[in-house]
């Protein structure tokens, strides 16, 4: 018997024949199963394990929804990148460009990931990742020079321009830069664990961004001491990593998996990278 709840992602659709030609002709995604109403369909993500539901604006949210979507799907709107981890993009722009795909594949490649970008006929922009395996030198090498990627992201804007966006639902700059630190902050606690008592059990809250985006008003708040925050904290990692032998491959345990000092630092880095590149996007559609 089939799983359900397995969709991770859900796309609002203007025209549901259409976007079922698309996502199943030109980008290779199965269909599953359609609602008896015609106005949404379960597909099998191409080259990945994931499910997506598309549904026709303003359709409600029902009983065949519930079943298709896990409880923590996300919703894409016109105008999001929508992330999807590959084995390979080589082998993913390969099989697009064989089956005919026209229009233009954007292509990012950084330390630690390369990226695919695929516009789609809904107004979003898929984004296909794949994960790449840097030394610690280079690992290192990224982690520090996260702080003045921060600074040359946000140097020259004035308050108000902090609170721009690029659609209006999505966070503006003010709000990556907050969210970034929170993240750094918390992910920091499992490192100093990690140095501390390597192979150590940690436990911890689960971090929901949303909430803390709610609960500290990244809205409104400044963010002049978090900047300066920011940078305190990855030189005071920096400082212990050079000091302490075999820093990086010491270990922190969690009820599911092991990670290295290492692979925590790939990942702060890389996220902070991540919203640094999307306040730039921002600048340069304002044009600030």
């Amino acid at each position: 018997m089939k799983q359900q709840g397995r969709a991770r992602l859900l796309l609002r659709v203007s025209h549901m024949e259409a976007s079922i030609a698309f996502y199943g002709g030109q980008l290779g995604w199965e269909l599953l199963e359609r609602d008896e109403g015609g106005r949404a369909a379960l597909l099998h993500i191409g080259d990945t394990a994931d499910e997506a539901v598309l549904v026709v604006e303003g359709c409600e949210a029902n009983g065949t929804l519930n079943r298709w979507l896990r409880p923590n799907y996300s919703a894409a709107q016109a105008g999001s990148l929508v992330y999807i981890g590959v084995a390979s993009v080589a082998d993913v722009e390969s099989n697009l460009l064989a089956r005919g795909f026209q229009q233009a594949i954007g292509s990012q490649d950084a330390e630690h990931i390369r990226e695919r970008h695929v516009p789609t006929i809904d107004g979003c922009t898929l984004v296909y990742w794949e994960e790449l395996f840097p030394t610690h030198i280079e690992i290192m090498e990224m982690y520090e020079a996260g702080v003045e990627e921060l600074h040359r992201a946000i140097d020259g804007l004035s308050d108000a321009q902090l609170n721009l966006r690029e659609v209006l639902d999505k966070w503006s700059i003010r709000e990556h830069v907050l969210h970034v630190i929170d993240l750094e902050l918390i992910s920091m606690h499992k490192v100093k664990f990690a140095l501390a008592e390597s192979g150590r059990m940690y436990t911890g809250n689960s971090f929901q961004p949303d909430d803390w985006h709610r609960g500290l008003h990244y809205a409104q708040r400044p963010i002049a001491a978090e900047v300066l925050l920011f940078q305190a904290t990855r030189q005071h990692i920096i400082g212990l990593c050079n000091h302490l032998p075999d820093a990086l491959d010491r270990t922190i345990r969690t009820t599911n998996r092991e990670e290295t000092v290492a692979q925590l630092l790939k990942m702060m880095a890389g996220h902070a990278k991540h919203h640094m590149r999307a306040a730039w996007r921002i600048r340069e559609l304002h044009g600030v």
